[in-house]
């Protein structure tokens, strides 16, 4: 019922120019509905069941021969593109805006895009510009998740200078070809990271976000209140 209701804004009053644009209002309307049943009973339980369905379902059409991006480019019947890509991981690409933005930056794009497109057919990058916009970020290179297929994997490897005080954490992002896609661009994925002291349990780094674009970066966390036999 919350997924249909929500249509009224994301979906009704600010509609989509064409149906290649589908995710922007179901892969927003999927989000809006995760988190109104997160608030309505247990968010640790709504991300939890919602993980393990993406997992399940639209892990394997982005690793399959089906796999596309959620703003395809092309379809055959129109009945194809009610995917979990256009769905769940359009969801999940509306859930990196606000990791990257905050929730009050997100906030601001969200009413941004609003007051732009009331009563408009309007694209996914129209939903892009209006996050960049309102929080003076540029977000060019986010809209690969747009245009690329598969999902990809990070990897991370760290090391702590104790007498420096400082931990450098690098991570690597590779993701497989996918049809009509053999070599893939970097994403821009934000990953949040926190420090705890491994003797104490005591929080030695707080937690940031950091913004994964190239293939490999190494970024340098401060550290603070380290125990000798960490």
């Amino acid at each position: 019922i919350g997924h249909e209701y929500f249509h009224n804004w994301s979906g009704n009053r600010v509609t989509c120019r064409d149906w290649f644009q589908l995710t922007l209002k179901e892969g927003l309307t999927v989000y809006r509905d995760q988190e109104f049943s997160g608030d309505l009973n247990s968010a640790a339980v709504q991300r939890i069941n919602d993980v393990r369905s993406v997992r399940a379902r639209q892990f394997p059409e982005d690793g399959g021969p089906m796999a596309h991006p959620i703003r395809p480019e092309s379809y055959i019947a129109m009945d194809n593109f009610y995917t979990s890509t256009v769905y769940e991981k359009g969801a999940e690409v509306i859930r990196m805006y606000e990791a990257l933005l905050g929730r009050d930056g997100f906030r601001k794009g969200m009413d941004l895009y609003w007051e732009r497109h009331d009563g408009q057919a309007v694209t996914c990058d129209d939903f892009r510009s209006a996050m960049s916009d309102a929080n003076g970020k540029d977000l060019t290179q986010f809209e690969r998740w747009y245009t690329q297929a598969g999902t990809p994997t990070v990897t991370a490897e760290g090391t702590l200078d104790a007498a420096a005080g400082t931990y450098s954490l690098t991570l690597s992002q590779t993701c497989g070809p996918s049809p009509g896609q053999d070599a893939k661009k970097p994403f821009h994925i934000p990953i949040k990271v926190g420090l705890l002291d491994g003797a104490t349990g005591a929080e030695i780094a707080p937690t940031t976000t950091l913004e994964l674009t190239e293939a490999s970066q190494t970024f340098v966390l401060p550290v603070k209140g380290l125990s000798k036999d960490a």
